[in-house]
């Protein structure tokens, strides 16, 4: 059961690239496209998603048991985020093109309290709109 406090979520569109990283694998270049206080998408291109896909799954869809490093910069921080997530889901946006959903392990606290600032600083700048109101 989610807190309260995640009834309301902040939620970004962002163009950061970044890294993911399936544990004992090599880095690949992604482009982060969405951020939030619990997760965050990215897109990859087919190459990438056969390498995080589990193994033998060849098609998009609900995901489970995979775990990723993420690393993405975040503008105003000097040090980038590296955070560990879980892969929940993966759609095909493009004939070479997916997107990913991904949620922070519930372990990483810290660092997903160095994002939830960093969108809270944004929604009180104007650069975000107040947060949406649903089912968390």
């Amino acid at each position: 059961m989610k807190s309260l406090r995640n009834s309301r979520r902040i939620r970004m569109e962002t163009a950061l690239w970044g890294e993911v990283q399936r544990v004992g694998e090599e880095n690949a270049r992604v482009l982060v496209e969405e951020l939030s206080e619990d997760g965050l998408r990215f897109r990859c291109g087919q190459e990438i998603s056969m390498r995080l896909m589990p193994s033998g799954r060849r098609a998009p869809g609900a995901l489970h048991g995979v775990r990723v490093w993420m690393k993405f910069p975040l503008p105003g921080l000097q040090k980038p985020v590296e955070i560990l997530c879980r892969l929940v889901f993966c759609r095909r946006f493009a004939q070479d093109s997916f997107r990913f959903d991904c949620e922070f392990d519930p372990q990483e606290s810290l660092k997903q309290q160095r994002i939830e600032a960093f969108l809270r600083r944004r929604m009180e700048s104007g650069e975000l709109p107040e947060p949406e109101v649903g089912v968390a």
